[in-house]
């Protein structure tokens, strides 16, 4: 889905694959364990060996994440031109056979790969990113088995009920929903404040707030305790539900595009949050923004850019 959405924006920006000087690829459903991921998307595009390419194991705060760290490389000199794909691929099979825990989560989650493209331009507004983490909640939301703490066993495809009485496997996600959820209605409302005190930024000099798309209380909650008007805050949950750290760009693209394409200024900030605990603000303006419309991949998912 990712090399679909970065081929489609390349080629609406004219850039050929020599032209890429970095690839990140952020995302918690990767090919392989090894190699990274960003090294196969970098061949299937056939991208310079000049070009650094590397993953970022980040949840739904992912995409805030990986644009502060090429928008950080760039500010070296030798990085000029950037891809930075997100997306996740739940791995949900179609009607017959699916798990007890497909059948839970399948409302829930949508599946996606975003293309962000970023090029250094000298003296263009810079990119302001605050990024959090609380290490002492990284059981909040986890997949225990399979990883080299806990070594793939088949006892980890048989059913559990935990404390909550919820069923599961060792291999599928656990989130704590109570906890998540202060967790986000507390530090994210606080990760707004501070990002637009050090700017010097008001709500009002922003046009819009796009927020990982967790589930709709929790982001009215944020919305309202930041004191943001709704227009200003767009939702794709309703159409796409929660698509980890795709769902920033997915939200951009499918909601504001209009708004956004051949405007030579809007202000936004995104804000992302979730697995770690961890969670990133960032403010950026979209000057000559690009977006290809929404592509439809294979038949079955949906890829965007």
């Amino acid at each position: 889905m990712c090399q679909v959405s970065a081929e489609k924006l390349m080629a609406e920006l004219e850039w050929k694959p020599e032209d890429i000087d970095l690839l990140i690829f952020c995302s918690q459903s990767m090919d392989y364990i090894l190699p990274a991921t960003a090294c196969v998307l970098h061949g299937k595009l056939g991208l310079s060996k000049n070009c650094t390419c590397f993953d970022i194991q980040m949840g739904c705060s992912g995409w805030v994440y990986a644009l502060n760290v090429a928008a950080n490389m760039m500010q070296g000199g030798s990085i000029k031109k950037a891809l930075v794909l997100t997306g996740e691929n739940e791995g949900i099979v179609g009607d017959e056979g699916r798990t007890e825990y497909e059948e839970k989560v399948i409302p829930l989650f949508g599946e996606a790969g975003t293309a962000t493209a970023i090029q250094f331009k000298q003296g263009a507004c810079p990119i302001e990113t605050d990024t959090y983490t609380d290490g002492s909640g990284y059981e909040v939301i986890i997949r225990r088995g399979g990883g080299c703490r806990h070594p793939f066993r088949l006892s980890h495809f048989c059913y559990r009920k935990d404390q909550y009485g919820l069923t599961h496997r060792a291999l599928d996600n656990e989130m704590d929903g109570a906890a998540v959820f202060v967790f986000g209605i507390s530090e994210v409302p606080r990760a707004i404040k501070g990002i637009l005190q050090r700017t010097g930024l008001s709500v009002d000099d922003v046009d819009y707030f796009i927020f990982h798309q967790a589930n709709l209380m929790m982001n009215e909650q944020i919305r309202k305790k930041s004191k943001i008007p709704p227009e200003k805050c767009p939702y794709s949950l309703r159409d796409f539900g929660n698509n980890s750290s795709a769902s920033i760009p997915l939200t951009m693209v499918t909601q504001i595009r209009e708004q956004l394409i051949g405007k030579q200024h809007r202000k936004i900030i995104a804000c992302g949050f979730g697995v770690g605990l961890s969670w990133g603000v960032i403010s950026f303006d979209t000057q000559s923004f690009v977006a290809p419309p929404p592509l439809k991949f294979n038949g079955l998912y949906t890829t965007y850019t």
